[in-house]
């Protein structure tokens, strides 16, 4: 299985359990995994979007923290929407986790 068929299977069922019983960490979670999957699914390395975002990212692991949802912030989130042709897609990232 591909990575990104991967990731993908697991963001649906990330998803599916945070509709079920919401949690800020789950959330966070959700949303750096998007992330990630659109980064990969774009061939951006990690190390493109560190040396591109030196402010908001001082080191590869800083990426990889916000991508787990560990260090998820509102700046670093705007710092990768110069990645996505347009901030609809980005949106959807968090929009997709609305509650029914």
């Amino acid at each position: 299985m591909k990575n990104l068929d991967k990731l993908n299977y697991e963001i649906i069922g990330m998803m599916e359990t945070f509709k079920k019983k919401p949690d800020a960490k789950l959330c966070n979670r959700i949303t750096g995994l998007k992330f990630k999957y659109l980064r990969l699914f774009q061939g951006i390395t990690a190390e493109a979007v560190v040396q591109d975002n030196k402010p908001y990212f001082n080191t590869i692991y800083d990426l990889y923290k916000f991508e787990k949802g560990i260090k998820t912030d509102v700046s670093k989130l705007f710092a990768l929407t110069k990645y996505y042709d347009d901030t609809d897609a980005m949106f959807s990232v968090i929009t997709d986790m609305k509650l029914n």
